[in-house]
């Protein structure tokens, strides 16, 4: 059964539910306590899915940031890298046939440069690494972050399961004919509490993944930077300086250079699968923390209850309820439905996203992936040069030259990358924005909704919090 088809039905269900009657003095004491706590469940219930979109919010509204940020350090380091790179193969090609009269500053700048590169990208995950820890602390304490809201929904969860007991005790005091039609509203709320509490563990574990692949994208990133700086300033400054005197010992270890180029650019082509492959891990063990936490939810208890609902007949009398609580249980029960639809169709289209981006990182040669697969053939030809050309300058300049000449080019295009990416990010944000269909809006909205769904219940009869 569609979500579209479960929503119509468990509408109209809690219209039949709700339905307006009276019943005897006797009872209406016990109606009355009946619809408090029914009111009382159901603005937890709202609450819980309020928790989950809070936390997702957080996360969507320092998206744009970020990426904003990247591109300039991504901006600044492939435009650095490529200057570097062009500068270092340009003149061992050029003075290939003359090695001896190759101007040691003129490598020993390009190799500064391409310090000052990775020094750029270092400091820029140390600087998110930073802003990341103060925007945690500023969540924690405003107790939007997802190990918090993962605490006061277990609580929530908790009092709601009491309010059901409790409900069900109070219903059972009631004439058989009254008392089944309050078990088939029983049956409403326990379909709402699985379908918030699924969603706000789908909600919760979207934003441990996205938590764990950004912060493994930044150790990767400083990882590959640091120790790609690392080699360059020592195989490209330090070693000429210490071993000026001895040739064979200077281009020898000189070559560490090309080594640590060869492992940071597989790092750098390694980096989106590894992301991935922690967004996925994060994930799986978010599902089972919240699984044995909450207790409730499972899939197949989530169809059960569905099933029932689409199945169930309404028998015998109606029950005690104004035509308020009756429009307000409708509008709760309606938000939520809504929620989950836009939900599902946000869900789809960041999934298709996600995999287009994942095959760019891996297929391109640029920014994504930090010039990876030119880095490589960099890295080789300089320690080919190092240890196999040792003693031959010019086969050694020509293997380097070229192996320079084209990490450049890499990083050329990664520069064009770049920019067309944050072109294309900004126009895309500007017509998102200008139609309110940014997630951030529509996580504003989705808040919004669910207040004056509650409020609404709130005023419709008594539903004051224990």
């Amino acid at each position: 059964m569609g979500i579209r088809q479960f929503a119509l039905r468990i509408v109209l269900l809690s219209f039949l539910i709700f339905a307006n009657c009276s019943p005897g003095q006797a009872v209406a004491e016990v109606s009355h306590d009946i619809e408090a706590v029914t009111n009382l469940i159901l603005v937890k219930e709202l609450k819980i899915l309020k928790l989950g979109i809070a936390i997702r919010k957080q996360t969507e509204s320092r998206k744009l940031s970020r990426e904003r940020r990247f591109s300039l350090y991504a901006l600044a380091n492939s435009s650095l890298t490529s200057i570097g790179a062009f500068m270092s193969g340009a003149g061992r090609l050029h003075y290939a046939n003359m090695p001896k009269k190759a101007p040691n500053n003129l490598f020993e700048n390009a190799t500064i440069i391409r310090v000052i590169a990775n020094g750029v990208g270092v400091g820029g995950v140390l600087l998110e690494a930073s802003k990341d820890a103060i925007d945690a602390r500023k969540d924690r304490l405003a107790r939007v972050d997802p190990k918090s809201a993962a605490k006061d929904v277990e609580v929530l969860n908790g009092e709601i399961v009491q309010l059901m007991k409790e409900r069900s005790a109070l219903a059972a005091k009631l004439p058989e004919t009254m008392h089944l039609q309050y078990q088939a509203e029983e049956t409403f709320l326990a379909d709402m509490q699985d379908a918030v509490l699924t969603e706000f563990r789908a909600l919760y574990v979207d934003v441990k993944g996205k938590k764990a692949r950004r912060k493994m994208q930044l150790f990767l990133t400083g990882t590959s930077n640091l120790v790609s700086g690392g080699g360059s300033l020592y195989s490209g400054i330090i070693v000429p300086h210490k071993y000026k005197s001895n040739p064979i010992k200077r281009v020898r270890y000189g070559g560490v250079g090309g080594i640590t180029d060869i492992a940071t650019g597989s790092l750098n082509i390694l980096t989106p699968f590894a992301v991935t492959g922690a967004d996925i891990a994060t994930r799986r063990d978010a599902k089972a923390v919240l699984f044995r936490q909450l207790g409730a939810g499972d899939i197949g208890d989530l169809v059960r209850l569905k099933k029932q609902v689409a199945d169930f007949q309404v028998q015998g009398d109606t029950i005690l309820c104004s035509s308020t609580e009756i429009a307000a249980r409708q509008k709760a029960a309606a938000a939520v439905i809504g929620i989950l639809e836009k939900h599902k169709e946000l869900n789809d289209q960041e999934r298709k996203h996600a995999l287009e981006k994942l095959v760019r990182r891996v297929l391109d040669s640029g920014v994504d992936s930090s010039g990876s697969f030119s880095k490589v053939v960099n890295g080789i030809g300089t320690t080919v040069g190092a240890y196999r050309y040792t003693r031959n300058a010019h086969r050694r300049f020509l293997a380097t030259g070229r192996a320079g000449i084209t990490y450049g080019i890499g990083n050329a295009i990664g520069v064009e990358e770049v920019i067309r990416d944050g072109v294309v990010r900004e126009l895309r944000h500007y017509r998102a924005k200008g139609e309110h269909a940014l997630v951030s809006q529509i996580l504003d909205d989705e808040l919004k909704l669910l207040d004056e769904a509650q409020l609404a219940i709130e005023k419709s009869g008594n539903a004051t919090d224990r």
